[in-house]
């Protein structure tokens, strides 16, 4: 509203001037309220679907997780996926590595399980011949002829081989099983090289046939002869004579007596295991008594079993026989019956 001058009739220009100034201000906040209003509309609609979009992506990202969440959860088997190494090996096959060469040990064997290795490969109802070297023959563990005849044939000549003499010429060939032989030369050498002027010789070695002079003899089939590991021997320097009553006079028995196990040979028939007196029947007992005393048969075991006999590994520290010997190694059950 404009004021006039009532004397002039002229608007008051003091009144306007403070009328303007007094609407002016108003008009101006008014305008000011209205752009921040707007900008605030502005401000919440960009929140509004700012949010939107938020929750839109919130939405999908947690539909995703179901779905994947679901195909891990399915019964149905997950696609295998094949190795890296298998891609590679179907790629490019690898040499093959060459086998590493493992060295062959030989186990050795046990001088105890050397001494019963077999020798022959012949058959015989006779237990103790898969023995080898122990084998026994006598009247309760005997051979039939088929053994003898095949056992000759493995066996080689003493004069022959080592010019050791039979004594007797009548006895035929000195043979031998060839291990025995080889000791037996090296012995009897031995015993020549101690005493110059002396030799031992054989007077009688492998038999095909036993003999019939009494006590002192074995029928076919029972003698240890037939084994090829035996000889008598006897140095003619003290007479051709097999006489036991004679050891005190023969050098040869009592040196080999001594020895003989160092080359792997054993008196066969000592005094202490002989059963009693050669006037007396023979006794071949279940304990391990020979029924025989002869100072000059002489039979190969092999060294560790000789130096076990020898020296009474089994008996005592006293000479022991082979009957013994074996029973007490447990080789042999009833010495009797041959088992």
């Amino acid at each position: 509203m404009i004021t006039k001058n009532k004397l002039s009739g002229r608007p008051n220009a003091r009144l306007t001037e403070q009328f303007n100034h007094s609407n002016s201000e108003p008009v101006s906040k008014k305008a000011h309220k209205t752009k921040s209003a707007h900008k605030k509309r502005i401000s919440t609609k960009f929140m509004i679907a700012l949010l939107i979009l938020l929750i839109a992506v919130a939405g999908a990202t947690f539909g995703a997780i179901t779905v994947v969440r679901k195909n891990i959860n399915t019964d149905q088997p997950a696609e295998e996926i094949e190795p890296i190494e298998d891609n590679i090996k179907n790629d490019v096959e690898p040499e093959a590595a060459e086998p590493e060469m493992v060295e062959e040990v030989e186990v050795p064997i046990s001088e105890d399980m050397q001494s019963i290795q077999p020798i022959t490969n012949i058959t015989s109802s006779n237990p103790t011949i898969k023995y080898g070297r122990l084998m026994l023959i006598n009247p309760n563990f005997m051979v039939d002829g088929d053994f003898i005849a095949a056992r000759k044939s493995e066996l080689i000549s003493l004069s022959s081989t080592y010019g050791i003499s039979e004594y007797h010429s009548y006895n035929g060939d000195n043979l031998i099983d060839k291990e025995a032989g080889a000791q037996l030369a090296r012995m009897l050498a031995d015993y020549t090289a101690a005493y110059p002027g002396h030799e031992i010789q054989t007077v009688s070695c492998f038999r095909s046939i036993g003999t019939s002079c009494g006590r002192l003899c074995m029928p076919t089939g029972a003698s240890d002869h037939h084994t090829g590991l035996t000889c008598d021997l006897i140095d003619p320097v003290y007479g051709d004579s097999l006489d036991t009553d004679t050891l005190d006079q023969h050098l040869e028995w009592q040196w080999l007596k001594a020895n003989s196990y160092k080359y792997g040979f054993i008196d066969r028939f000592p005094l202490a295991w002989s059963g009693g007196p050669m006037s007396e029947p023979m006794n071949v007992d279940g304990e391990g008594s020979t029924g025989l005393y002869e100072t000059w048969h002489y039979r190969y075991v092999g060294v560790y079993a000789a130096t076990q006999i020898a020296t009474g590994v089994y008996n005592n520290g006293e000479y022991d026989s082979l009957e013994h010997y074996l029973k007490a190694r447990g080789l042999v059950t009833d010495l009797l019956s041959g088992i």
